[in-house]
């Protein structure tokens, strides 16, 4: 009864603290990581199913068209995302906040299940649930949610792995020595968040390690036939994710050697933050008692080494960068160990040590300096009960120190950290303005021109209005290099947030030409020219532009990459607007380009900032009003301080990210090129607050009329079939190249009348091919690499798996304690 009420407790808890942080109308979760990346991208990849019945496609029509793999670190085959495959009415929001409340709940009642069969009293074993469930890093239920999606199927690992000792014997004589239960937890938690699995990997054999005291019989291939099980189940997942992985780089802050090999005074890892494990001193204080119990002090050497070490979170991290993320999945074993040690505490089998409690608080302190002000009275209060509770006599103060440092302190900093949130609206509506029907039937059947959203760019980078309609923006983790140094290098984008992983729509008529953007989504007053409404719901229209680059095209109209290169901005953007460029080996006969830039004279102090470092909006006038013309207006930025600093133009904003930034935009030139439907004679310019220094201003203008490709041969398309992606035919003048508006990656199949071609990057980022003068049938498919043999992989882990289940006890079996676990030699005593 006991046990139940603890269990019925711990849920209460995660719904109560749902109810204390959450403000009244707002969804579990961030407007900017939760409802950009993990909600939309899980709602393109159900939308993606329903219009081709794929479960694991090759193809996204995100980023102009990419591989599917890129997205797969948002986890698509969780359960979550599977279940709303089925159920299209219901808003994706609903699934993911509900399947992280969820997990919350589950991961709790796993961790008080394993620590009472553990021999731990209940009253400890909800102690450790509810500093599980207070942790910090639970923040990460509505933000990233992969942060900690895979905890409870770790757990559950960690559970498989006791079991798995436990029956060492029969194991080692089985046909197939293999723990069923670990393998399909370890699939689990990579399908969740592979990124995490190497540290989770590390937990379960740090686990695997210590809890056998007797080295000689430990069950080493058991185990790593079921690690190994699990991985390969996965890799119909993993491997064609790993091999987009490699072909991409990776934009991160990276350490210096100095920074690497160093230790974490402030201990983030583990106290307070958001990013690590979040726990509060208690938590560090058993962790370091432990360092002086025979049976505990290996496995806190370990992790104390982990925890302070830089270079093992550097490791840990993939070698991208040092945040403390990487440190999360040791979460369970730290709170086994304080549950274990508040156990031996309370028997007094162990005696306080106060200098390890004043030892604590020099990562507390160190933290309200430099990390946490904010919340220095709690972490203040959070040292000063430790001291209470490490040097108190009396069993009442005792008692009551620790009811304040195991729940009531967790507590506050857990709900204080949540409060900090920007939580989505429940009445958002900032996709909804057009129905995916409104949409379509405007289209037609039109579904390989290309529609950007200009309304919320950061909220709408990932969304799919309507079918498999193609989208240029993307934000996701993993992006094609190349289409996105096309994107912000070559064409100019403004960089409008932090990182330059966001790929975000933005008015921009090299990019809307280039790129087939022959629809746009935008607010009537950002109408850019030649773009002409089709539908109309109060401030917002829906707009075409037919004089944009069909999305597959003939030309003969050439120009070598290396000529390309040799040119600088701004004759890049109108040159790639009139040429196409290619290889220099497949250039013939060049068809040369000048551009028709003119330097536009602006007065000395056009974008004049003030020295007082305020944020200030002004208004400019232009020398002379400019009608038909495009505006490109340039300048550079010294600047060296912590936070993000912008300026916005007309609604098109720049900005520069500060020092502190993880994934650093080194937008050092800010860009902005403007152009309307209605003559531009001002600028409306806001400066964001900061100390920062402008110069080398430039300007140039442009005539409209000169985005146009002088040769455009049209692509006659038939119905596709299968994998296609494009079927057709094309009849050339002459000797050229076929050019797509498709990013150029690995994994294209190209058949020119029934014979393979080899794929080509053209225009700097685009798939396109050498085609001869004559009439061709033209057929271009994609296949993710890596994923048919991963699919094999799966298969034969999957077959394996079946065959060891058919031998052995049911898959129950793997989650349960025979009754003398708690006193033999695999339970808590030897730990």
């Amino acid at each position: 009864m006991k046990k139940t009420v603890h269990y019925l407790f711990l849920a209460a808890a995660v719904f109560l603290f749902k109810w204390i942080i959450l403000p009244q109308e707002k969804l579990f979760g961030s407007t900017t990581d939760w409802y950009c990346q993990h909600v939309t991208i899980a709602d393109t990849m159900r939308k993606q199913f329903l219009e081709t019945g794929e479960l694991m496609p090759d193809w996204c029509s995100l980023g102009s068209g990419t591989n599917f793999y890129t997205l797969s670190y948002y986890g698509f085959l969780r359960p979550d995302v599977l279940i709303s495959f089925f159920f299209p009415d219901i808003p994706m929001e609903i699934f993911i906040q509900g399947y992280a409340i969820l997990e919350m709940i589950l991961g709790s009642w796993l961790l008080y299940w394993w620590l009472q069969k553990k021999g731990i009293p209940e009253s400890l074993c909800f102690t450790g649930g509810f500093l599980y469930l207070t942790s910090n890093c639970m923040f990460q239920a509505h933000r990233q949610i992969m942060f900690i999606s895979y905890l409870p199927f770790l757990i559950l690992a960690l559970i498989c792995v006791d079991r798995l000792l436990q029956e060492n014997t029969s194991c080692s004589s089985r046909r197939f020595p293999v723990c069923t239960g670990l393998s399909l937890s370890i699939c689990m938690i990579i399908l969740h968040s592979f990124y995490f699995f190497p540290a989770c990997f590390v937990c379960i054999l740090l686990y695997f390690l210590q809890l056998d005291n007797r080295p000689e019989k430990r069950p080493w291939l058991p185990f790593l036939c079921s690690v190994t099980a699990g991985v390969s189940l996965s890799m119909v997942s993993l491997l064609p994710t790993a091999l987009t992985i490699l072909e991409n780089k990776k934009d991160v802050k990276s350490a210096s050697i100095r920074e690497i090999f160093t230790v974490n005074p402030s201990l983030n890892t583990l106290l307070y933050s958001p990013y690590g494990c979040g726990l509060t001193l208690i938590c560090l204080y058993c962790l370091l008692l432990c360092l002086f119990r025979k049976k505990t002090q290996k496995t806190a050497a370990v992790l104390c080494l982990l925890l302070c070490s830089q270079f093992c979170c550097w490791i840990l991290n993939g070698t991208l960068y040092l945040r403390p993320k990487a440190l999360i999945p040791f979460l369970p074993l730290i709170l086994l160990l304080t549950a274990d040690t508040l156990r031996e505490i309370h028997e007094k089998s162990i005696r306080h040590r106060f200098p390890l409690a004043l030892l604590c608080m020099i990562p507390g302190l160190i933290q309200i300096l430099f990390l946490h002000s904010g919340r220095k009275i709690l972490i203040l209060t959070d040292i000063l009960f430790l001291l209470v509770y490490a040097v108190s006599n009396h069993r009442p103060v005792e008692r009551l120190a620790g009811i304040f440092l195991v729940f009531l302190i967790p507590s506050l900093i857990f709900v204080s950290t949540a409060r900090t949130e920007s939580y989505v609206s429940s009445s958002n509506q900032s996709r909804e303005i057009f129905s995916s029907e409104e949409i379509k039937r405007v289209l037609s059947e039109d579904n390989n021109s290309a529609l950007d959203i200009l309304s919320a760019p950061m909220t709408n980078s990932n969304y799919l209005p309507a079918g498999n309609l193609r989208r240029t923006t993307m934000y996701s983790s993993v992006s094609n290099s190349a289409y996105n140094r096309l994107f912000y290098d070559i064409l100019k984008m403004p960089v409008s947030t932090r990182n330059r992983v966001a790929m975000n729509a933005d008015a921009n008529p090299f990019q809307e030409y280039l790129m087939g953007v022959r629809y746009i989504l935008t607010a009537k007053n950002k109408l850019p020219e030649g773009y002409f409404p089709l539908l109309q719901k109060g401030d917002y229209i829906l707009a075409e532009n037919r004089h944009v680059l069909p999305y597959a095209y003939g030309t003969t109209a050439l120009l070598s990459e290396k000529t390309f290169d040799t040119l600088s901005y701004p004759q890049t953007l109108d040159t790639l607007a009139n040429r196409t460029i290619v290889p220099e080996d497949s250039v013939t006969t060049a068809a040369s380009y000048t551009s028709l830039m003119k330097e536009y004279p602006l007065p000395a102090d056009f974008l004049e900032i003030p020295e007082s470092g305020q944020a200030l909006t002004v208004t400019k006038h232009l020398p002379a009003v400019l009608e038909h013309q495009i505006l490109l207006l340039s300048c550079d930025i010294s600047y060296n301080g912590k936070k993000d600093i912008d300026i916005t133009i007309n609604g098109i904003r720049n900005r520069l990210s500060g020092s502190d930034a993880p994934y650093p935009n080194r937008n050092e030139t800010f860009t902005w090129i403007l152009s309307g439907n209605e003559p531009l004679k001002t600028l409306d310019i806001h400066f964001s607050q900061g100390n920062y220094k402008i110069h080398n201003i430039q300007a140039f203008t442009l005539p409209f009329s000169a985005l146009a490709h002088p040769d455009i041969q049209p692509f006659r398309p038939s119905a596709v079939k299968e994998k296609e992606l494009l079927h057709g035919s094309i009849a050339m003048s002459g000797d050229g190249y076929f050019v797509t508006s498709f990013s150029y990656s690995k994994g294209y199949q190209i058949l020119v009348d029934g014979k393979k071609e080899t794929p080509r990057m053209v225009n700097k980022g685009f798939l396109g091919f050498p085609v001869k003068k004559g009439t061709h049938e033209i057929v271009i498919r994609f296949h993710a690499p890596g994923k048919s043999i991963g699919i094999l992989f799966s298969f034969a882990a999957a077959v394996f798996l079946i065959l060891a289940k058919l031998s052995t006890l049911p898959l129950s079996s793997a989650l349960r304690f025979p009754p003398d676990s708690r006193n033999n030699s695999y339970g808590v005593r030897p730990l």
